[in-house]
Order: structure tokens, then sequence, then C-alpha cells
């Protein structure tokens, strides 16, 4: 079973892509201003539970936390470079190498950039920030080598080229940040109800629907109506066909919420490039300089209210977001995963 899935593996994308092919070490933690603490972690070790850690690192350290800290090293190999770029591209990889930062119960998504482009082959040290109010439960946290421009070949050849391709990957780290006996306050809530039976919700199969009735507190209502994919979106495991449908019907929902948020948030920003709610301004901070390829995000952020509001900058506004939430969810992993598991059953 082992070989078979391994072979697919590495058939099922048009390029080559390397699974194992960024080296990714946790090596400490911080929690807020307290000191770093050393993690000592077995070879195979890749769950890190920090519950108790950041609750309290002493008897007389308050039981609330802001942020979490994580150090550790990034190693992209030379054989890496040399398998997923051509030999003309090898001596300045047209690549950044990111973190990805992922929580299931929030929907939440962000990524640290590692490395810009050009990457070169070497080690890089890597510094993750974990926001309390974007999480909850377990964290998940992934590097990945991403191609930043596309180069069409005339001749096909075995290697990606097009622009925001991944191309190689590391280890999956899944970071416990609590133990789920508190109900902490996600930037947003959700709930599973039916919907047949709640007049204030939508008729029909929807599968989840997205309130804002409270503007400055947005809920996501999930359809219960289906009880298996009720069902499916409450398992906890990592692997497996479940995680994995689980992840996919994730990845639909957090699209079209995603979508809703950016709009919303970007059409409530002022005259003072200032929004009213926290969930607005976060939003805004995660996407806005991605869509306009800036730093600043106070004129990606005035440059974004004003494109949602002219009738002949929205279209173009609407296709960058998409691209942006494309690459974001990334919805093509996790559809392999699923495929690489019913090619198993």
């Amino acid at each position: 079973m082992t070989r078979r899935s391994q072979r697919h593996r590495t058939t099922t994308l048009p390029f080559s892509y390397r699974n194992k092919g960024v080296g990714f070490d946790l090596d400490s933690f911080a929690v807020d201003d307290r000191e770093r603490t050393a993690l000592e972690l077995n070879p195979s070790q890749t769950e890190i539970d920090l519950a108790s850690a950041v609750s309290s690192s002493d008897s007389s350290a308050e039981s609330d936390w802001s942020t979490l800290t994580l150090n550790g090293e990034l190693r992209l190999p030379e054989d890496t470079v040399q398998a997923v770029f051509p030999e003309d591209e090898r001596a300045q990889p047209p690549a950044k190498l990111y973190v990805t930062i992922r929580c299931h119960e929030t929907i939440y998504r962000d990524r640290t950039i590692v490395s810009e482009a050009p990457t070169t082959p070497g080690e890089y040290d890597v510094e993750l920030e974990i926001p309390k109010d974007t999480v909850r439960g377990t964290v998940e946290l992934r590097p990945y080598l991403v191609r930043t421009e596309a180069h069409p070949r005339e001749e096909p050849n075995d290697y990606a080229d097009q622009k925001n391709f991944r191309v190689a990957s590391g280890t999956l780290y899944y970071v416990v940040v609590d133990g789920g006996e508190e109900e902490e306050r996600a930037a947003i809530d959700g709930e599973r109800v039916r919907f047949s039976q709640n007049a204030h919700l939508p008729d029909g199969n929807k599968l989840y629907y997205l309130d804002f009735r409270n503007e400055g507190r947005p809920k996501l209502w999930i359809n219960s109506d289906h009880p298996r994919i009720a069902e499916v979106l409450q398992s906890r495991g990592s692997v497996g066909a479940e995680a994995r449908m689980r992840d996919v019907i994730l990845d639909q929902v957090s699209y079209g919420v995603w979508v809703q948020l950016l709009v919303r948030a970007g059409t409530a920003v002022n005259a003072e490039g200032e929004v009213e709610h926290e969930w607005q301004e976060m939003v805004l901070q995660t996407f806005v300089r991605n869509l306009y390829d800036t730093s600043d995000v106070s004129e990606a952020t005035h440059r974004f209210r004003d494109d949602l509001s002219d009738p002949q900058t929205l279209p173009h506004v609407m296709q960058r977001i998409d691209s942006e939430l494309q690459e974001y969810i990334d919805p093509r992993e996790q559809l392999i995963h699923l495929m690489e598991e019913g090619l198993q059953i």
C-alpha cells in the first residue's frame, strides 16, 4: 500500500514536486514577552502540545496570553533545487520560501515569508507568530517552496512553469495551543444548526451561511440538515479519508467565507483608511498587501476600497481576489490528498 501511494504521489502533478524537499525543524518557543523555551522533540515528532505552556510558564504568570512565537530553521537542499528547476534557473531560483499557518476550527490561514526570490539552497532562520485571537485547538505549520515567475516553454518538460505553483514542501507540524476545555472566542463564531428549523437561515440545501446581522461579530452557520457532511466536519484526525474529505469541504466553505469577508471589509473602509471592527482589520491585514503587491497596508487598503466602489475596476479586483484566495487556500493540495486516499480504498 505504501509503495502504491508513493508512486501515485510522484505522478499526480504534471511537473516535478518534492513532498519532503524542504527541511523544517522547530527548536524553541516563547509566549508574549516571556523567555524563550527549548523544544525537545523526538526525531519523528510532529505534534507539539503547548496548551499548558501558553497558559502559564510558571505559577506566578497570568493565565492569559496574546502571541505564541515559534523559532526554528528551514533547509533547502541543493538536490531539491535541481529536481524542481531547469538548469538555466538553478543559480538564481525564481522562488520564495514560506511557512503556512492554518487552524481548521477558526478557518484561519496565514503565512510567514522566510525568503523572497531568488531563494538559493541553504539554511534559513524562521520565526512564526501565532496570535491567540485567530486560533483555537490545533494549529498546522508547513513550509513550501513556491515558484514566483512564469516561464512558458516551447517544448514540454518536467518542471513547473507558472507563477505561484508550489514545487516543494516539508514536515507538517501540529501545534496544540489549548485543550478545547475553555471556549475561546475566535475571530468569527461558528455553529452547526438545522437550517430547516430556523427562520433566520436560508431555505433549501445550503451548506453554510455567513450571518452579518451583528456586523461587529459575523457568524458562520453550518447546515446540520446534511448529517453526513456535519459528521465529517467534526472529524479530528489528520490522516485518512474522513480527514481528507473534511479538508476539501473546509476549503470550499472558507473560499466563500473569505470572499464575503473581504468585500464587506473593503466596503467598510472610511476616507481615512480605517474600519470599525476588529475582524475587518484582520481580514485587510491578511490580504490587501498581496492583492496589490505592496508592503504598505494603508496604500493597499485605500486602493482596495476605491476599486470596489468603481464599476470599471470591480471586475478586475474580484479577479485578483479569486487568484489570491486560490493561492492562499490551495484547494488543489487537499483534492490531491483526497484522490490519493481514494486510490487506496
